[in-house]
This record gives structure tokens, C-alpha cells and sequence, in this order.
């Protein structure tokens, strides 16, 4: 057996042998109060209800078999998770079934996994059970365990823990560019990844964590679950859907707790900016916040600065933003900003970007493009590769990755995985962007890369352009693409309007895209689409999917204007 740092599961089995007693992490519920209701779960009883949960995996699967985990934001869901790691079960993190999600995810990626067994919480095992009756899983097992249920007294002792090697659990990618593929993430990549985000965010006996992020999604798991209890970090957590009802619950939180550290992607900043207006502002106190980690892809100029102006008055330093690059398929972080230190940004020439050519401006060119840097490499290699020849280059293009967190494919796709992985050790990413001074700066997806006219445009720098032009538009509902026209490529806007009154007005606001995508970017939009409120299609963390968008726009689903 090969002796790897100590995971979650070892780490909490350590920690409860010392100190039973110490609260490991605690769940917060707003479903039946609005004040929320705090729950402990401590070392000694998180140990306790794994050791549980293994010992049922090994009287109903065989190690390396799959166990799906649907439950919810709560404790059911971490004590699941540990009891796989124990027992050398292959998690896999999914969520509950709720009326607000659509069915299909969760029926898309249960048959490509096709678990052995099912754990859930009592309160969900009816809706589990329903969804299981699906006529896509109908060759499926139906073996539900609710875990909250499972008797914790004695039970012959799981085995000990796998082989390094041994696939540890499945992290589903969100399909933001493809249909969503299980990544086959390694015990030893589990401790490569905490290790890195551990180098990346130092914590002392002082740290405290706040995290609303899903646990179902690589962000969350590792950031939520793993490195606070690899680190021994109290962490508070609360569930997505909570934040997005009330985004002041999360500084709220990161008040009444002192917190350290957090993690919010873009459109978390900019939730809380326009939601928790100057009056909601008062008692709130950010001044213990160390480490706020933003792993957007890129992530915005304007998002990081609209919170800072928001919050400032409230504690908030500028210099607790801290950006990063990571992907599932590297276990999470790939580059990260110093924490402590202020957010490199560089201010490029836009035109010389989209011809593959790096040369920077002054800040104040309205020409500039912002790019926030995502940091340096954290104990791996980063390149950067011309996407056609595979060649190193110093002009902007793919991003690769090598390293131990660099995780050992696609469950049950082999041909994309050898088109993904490869066999010489290098990631491919399919994220473009480029060096500079050692810091990586991300400019946006290969796939999403959009060519008119022999120039490239960068999806997310159109989509920026249409929000500043636009105010009436939602942020994070406008996407942007390419789509063959009369035998010709041009460029299609879709968005979503903050309100029916701001969406009456459908010619001004497409004058207002047009002019501002022109002026800025020197090409003609096309096409833009209005649609309803809801109904641009996002991944499971919150991403546009701008591939489906064009496909929904060429079945002619979105109409044309």
C-alpha cells in the first residue's frame, strides 16, 4: 500500500481519537426559520456515523463499486461522503431531488455512473425512491440507505484505506461546454488538492471558514468538506439555495463567526451588491476576512471592484480578494493570488489580444481590456500551448496542467479521456489565456472561442460589454456566441431582462448591445435575443452554458431579431 498524506477521512479519525469534543463543522438552516438554525457536528460524532455508514457500504457493495449521494446541504451528506472514503466505495456527490431543479442531471448522470446504491437523508428517500423509477434507470439497483437512519453501534471495522491510486469518487464536470462526465479523482489526488489549497490558504487556530458553495460541485466539496477537515478548520455552512434567497445571510455569517476565509465566484460579489443595497449594510463587519477566493472563469474586473466599493465600509480589504484558476479534472486549484497582497490586474490592447498577440496599455486606454490575474502555479507545472500544434508558446493560448492533483480520467469514456489527458502527463484544460511575469491570466473557453472575420473575440469580453451597455439586463444571463448565418459566421447575443417593464423595450435594448459591442469590439452583432426570465441555461454551479444556447438558437428556439 502506497502511504499518502492524510485525507479527510484519516484526518477526522485523528482528530476525533484526540478531541471528541471538537466541533468540526456546522450547518446553518434557514428551511424552517428565517434566522437560521445552527446544528454542531463534532469530530468524535462525525467519525462515529462514518465508521457507520462504512461498515453498511461493506455489507452491500464491494470496494470500487459505485455509492450515489443524494442528500442534502447538511451533515447526512458529509457523514456519506467519509463513510465512501472508508469503506473504498467510489462516491459520488450529487444532491438531493427538489421541485426547484430539473430531473434531468441527476437521471443523466446516475445512468452514466450506474451506482450500486443510493444514500440519502430519511426527508429525501421518498423523492429518491420516485426519481429511481425512472424508465432511464430501469436495469438500475434500487438499494436506497437513508444514512440519518443507519444504527451507529458496533460494527466490524471497515478495511483499512485504498491504494493511492484507487479512484476515491466522482466529481461530475458542470457542462458548461459539453454533457456533463464523471472525473475519476484519486485518493492520491485528494491529498495533492488539499495539500495545494492548503499552500494557497495558510490557516492558524485563529481560522475560521464560511461557505455556501454545493458540496455536489468541485469547489464546494473541496473547499466546504475536504481542506477544513484535512486543516482542522471550523467551518459554518449553509445551502446555496439560502444565499440566493438572502445573500446577506453569507455576511451575516462571516460577521457573527469572525470568518477568515470564504469563497464566492462572480456572480455571488455581484449578488450581494445588488441585493444588499447601502440601507442592509449597517452592522455588518468583514474586517476578519483574510482570504476571499474567487475561481471564476476569468474572473471579472468589475465583479472584485463593485464589492470592494459596496464593503468597504464594512471592513472589507481589497487585498482579502484572492483569485485562482482550478478545474475537476485537477482536483480544484491550479493558480492562485497571494493572499494578502493586491489583485495583480493587467490592462492589455484588445485588438492585439484577438489577433494572439499580448501587449499591454494603460489602465485608462479605452481600448483596454482588465484581466485579473489568477495567480501563479501552486506545486505543479502550468503551460501554455498553441491549440493546434500543441506547441509551447508566450502568446496567449491553451492552458495546460501537470501534477499529482491532475486526476486519472473520465469514468467509462476512454477516447475522451486519452483526447483530455492524454498519456504525457499534461491537462489538456481547453481554457485559453497566457503567462506574464509568471501569473496566469484566463481569457475564456477554446470551445467557446468565437472567429468573425478571421479575429477572435473572447465570449466573456462581449458579455461584459452587453451588461455595461445594458444595465437592464441581468448579469450573468447574457451570453455570447457564433453561429453560421446564410453561410456566413456572425456573432448572437442572448439575454435575459431584470424585469417584464425593462423587456417591453426590445428595440432600444438591442440598439444599446449593437452600439456598445461596436464600438468596443469593432463587430456587428447579428442577432439578439430577449428571453424569459429563467431560461438561459446555466450548469450546476451557476455558469452559462453558451454551447446550448447556440444550439437552442439554431433549433430556433430563441426566435431572431
Amino acid at each position: 500500500m502506497n502511504h499518502e498524506a492524510p485525507g479527510p477521512a484519516s484526518a477526522v479519525i485523528s482528530t476525533a481519537e484526540a478531541r471528541p469534543d471538537r466541533i468540526a463543522m456546522t450547518f446553518v438552516d434557514y428551511s424552517t426559520d428565517r434566522g437560521g438554525v445552527p446544528r454542531d457536528l463534532t469530530y468524535g460524532t462525525l467519525a462515529d456515523r462514518s465508521a457507520a455508514v462504512a461498515a453498511c457500504l461493506r455489507e452491500h457493495t464491494r470496494p470500487g463499486e459505485r455509492a450515489a449521494i443524494l442528500c442534502g446541504h447538511d451533515a447526512d451528506y458529509v457523514t456519506a461522503f467519509l463513510g465512501c472514503l472508508r469503506a473504498g466505495v467510489i462516491g459520488v456527490p450529487l444532491f438531493a431531488p427538489e421541485p426547484f431543479r430539473p430531473a434531468d442531471r441527476l437521471l443523466n448522470v446516475i445512468a452514466d455512473c450506474t451506482p450500486e446504491i443510493v444514500l440519502t437523508s430519511s426527508g429525501h428517500a421518498d423523492a429518491v425512491r420516485e426519481l429511481l423509477a425512472s424508465p432511464r434507470l430501469a436495469a438500475l439497483p434500487k438499494e436506497v440507505v437513508p444514512v440519518d437512519r443507519i444504527d451507529p453501534g458496533p460494527r466490524p471495522a471497515p478495511p483499512d484505506p485504498p491504494d493511492g491510486d484507487a479512484v476515491a469518487y466522482l466529481q461530475y464536470t458542470s457542462g458548461s461546454t459539453r454533457t456533463p462526465a464523471g472525473v475519476r479523482v484519486t485518493h492520491r489526488n485528494v491529498a495533492a488538492g488539499a495539500a495545494q489549497l492548503a499552500a494557497w490558504l495558510p490557516t492558524d487556530e485563529s481560522s475560521r471558514m464560511v461557505s455556501w458553495l454545493p458540496f455536489f460541485h468541485d469547489m464546494g466539496l473541496m473547499i466546504s468538506v475536504i481542506l477544513p477537515l484535512v486543516r482542522t478548520v471550523p467551518v459554518t455552512c449553509f445551502a446555496p439555495l439560502a444565499f440566493i434567497q438572502q445573500p446577506r445571510r453569507w455576511l451575516e455569517l462571516l460577521t457573527t463567526q469572525r470568518a477568515t476565509h470564504t469563497m464566492s465566484p462572480n456572480f455571488g460579489l455581484d449578488l450581494c451588491v445588488d441585493r444588499v443595497g447601502p440601507q442592509r449594510r449597517a452592522g455588518l463587519d468583514l474586517s476578519a476576512l483574510r482570504t476571499l477566493g474567487n475561481g471564476s472563469e476569468p474572473v471579472r474586473h468589475r465583479s472584485v471592484t463593485r464589492f470592494t466599493e459596496a464593503f468597504q465600509a464594512n471592513g472589507f480589504r481589497p487585498e482579502a480578494h484572492c483569485t485562482g484558476y482550478g478545474l475537476a479534472e485537477a482536483t480544484l486549484a491550479v493558480t492562485a493570488h497571494e493572499p494578502g497582497q493586491p489583485l495583480h490586474v493587467g490592462a492589455f490592447d484588445r485588438d492585439e489580444l484577438s489577433a494572439g498577440r499580448i501587449r499591454k496599455v494603460d489602465v485608462t486606454d479605452p481600448e483596454a481590456r482588465l484581466i485579473v490575474s489568477s495567480g501563479r502555479p501552486i506545486q505543479q507545472e502550468v503551460r501554455i500551448v498553441h491549440p493546434s500544434t500543441g506547441a509551447p508558446t508566450d502568446a496567449p493560448g491553451e492552458i495546460r496542467v501537470r501534477g499529482d492533483n491532475v486526476c486519472a480520467g473520465y469514468w467509462g469514456r476512454p477516447e475522451r479521456s486519452a483526447e483530455t489527458f492524454g498519456d504525457d502527463g499534461w491537462l489538456r484544460t481547453g481554457d485559453l489565456g497566457f503567462l506574464l511575469d509568471g501569473r496566469l491570466y484566463v481569457t475564456g473557453r477554446l470551445r467557446d472561442l468565437i472567429i468573425i472575420d478571421g479575429r477572435n473575440h473572447y465570449p466573456a469580453d462581449i458579455e461584459a460589454t452587453v451588461e455595461e451597455a445594458c444595465p437592464g439586463l441581468r448579469r450573468d444571463r447574457v451570453v455570447a456566441f457564433a453561429s453560421e448565418i446564410d453561410d456566413a459566421e456572425h456573432l448572437v447575443v442572448v439575454a435575459e431582462p431584470r424585469s417584464p417593464a425593462v423587456a417591453a423595450d426590445v428595440e432600444a435594448i438591442r440598439a444599446a448591445v449593437r452600439a456598445g459591442v461596436s464600438d468596443r469590439h469593432d463587430v456587428r452583432v447579428h442577432t439578439v435575443a430577449l428571453l424569459r426570465r429563467g431560461t438561459v441555461p446555466i450548469t450546476s454551479s451557476g455558469k452559462t452554458r453558451r454551447q446550448e444556447c447556440r444550439i437552442r438558437f439554431e433549433r430556433g428556439e430563441y426566435g431572431h431579431g
